[in-house]
């Protein structure tokens, strides 16, 4: 029995320590490549969204034919029943100093174009009133998006931008 005592071997302090280093050095490796992966995947949602409020922009071009985003309101009170039955409740969205959250916001709400009253072309994602809180960007390195409408051929572009976020609609020739 003593003789089992004394072969009985622990690990040392120094071998201890070397472990723990170990692991730290594998710790920080680890979040420093899950990090990476995040900041791709915020930036793949950006673009995603982006795709998503261009469709809904080239919807309601092709839709109501108003190219020119002409038509296009921005209601002035968010209240998806006050804008359902008052769509010219809002601000036109055509002069430059409006932005592409103003797009959004309009997109969300009943649009008229003539007499045609036109259903959302943009759902917001928790379903509940219009806001652009749910299309912001994630990526702390994009600004916004830059929207730019090609009336001529019925379409646009929405791209996350670095800085410079703007509304680009060329004047009607």
């Amino acid at each position: 029995m003593k003789k089992m005592l004394k072969n009985k071997k622990g690990f040392s302090l120094i071998e201890l320590l070397i472990v723990i280093a170990i692991m730290g050095v594998l710790a920080v490796i680890a979040f420093s490549m899950f990090s990476g992966v995040v900041s791709n995947s915020r930036k793949k949602a950006d673009r995603t969204q982006g795709g998503n409020i261009q469709k809904a922009l080239v919807a309601y071009i092709v839709d109501t034919g108003d190219a020119y985003l002409e038509s296009l309101v921005c209601p002035t009170t968010i209240d998806k029943k006050a804008n359902q039955d008052d769509p010219d409740n809002g601000a036109v969205i055509k002069a430059a100093a409006h932005t592409w959250e103003d797009v959004c916001i309009a997109l969300q709400c009943y649009q008229k174009v003539g007499e045609e009253i036109y259903e959302p072309f943009l759902n917001p994602k928790n379903g509940a009133t219009p806001s652009s809180a749910d299309f912001k960007v994630q990526w702390t390195g994009h600004e916004g998006y830059t929207i730019e409408v090609f009336p001529e051929r019925m379409n646009a572009t929405v791209v996350p931008v670095e800085s410079g976020a703007k509304l680009i609609i060329p004047d009607r020739p």
